[in-house]
């Protein structure tokens, strides 16, 4: 696969290095979301955004929708599993953000977010808290 828009194989080293760092330790399995360009403060907003995406949502950038099933297949490759245990589920799925670069610049930014914020929702109010 070669594109000149995204360079897949560097994104693909930064995002494997992110997960390999993290060793399971921040939460049990995660998601990840990767903003691919931008400056630095949007690129860190743009791989919160994409976390906004629905699991079974795919990229429709052809490309981009690759290296989400690629990335995520590869992290679980690494053994690392829930919580760094051991396992082949390290990561529920990966959402891919592209955006706008300046030419002199090239951010990978990566969020990880665990399971459970897709899962559950906590409604506080005056006299109840109420859990979705």
């Amino acid at each position: 696969m070669h594109n000149t828009r995204f360079p897949t194989q560097g994104v693909r080293k930064v995002v494997l290095d992110a997960v390999h760092k993290a060793q399971g330790k921040g939460c049990a399995p995660g998601v990840l979301g990767v903003a691919i360009g931008g400056d630095r403060g949007s690129s860190y907003s743009g791989s919160k955004e994409a976390l906004f995406r629905k699991m079974d949502n795919s990229h429709p950038d052809p490309q981009l929708a690759e290296l989400e099933g690629r990335l995520t297949t590869e992290a679980n490759q690494l053994g690392i599993g829930p919580m760094g245990f051991g396992g082949e589920t390290t990561l529920l799925g990966v959402k891919i953000q592209g955006m706008h670069r300046l030419p002199a610049s090239y951010f990978v930014s990566v969020s990880y977010m665990c399971w459970a914020h897709r899962r559950r929702r906590m409604i506080a109010g005056a006299d109840e808290v109420v859990y979705q």
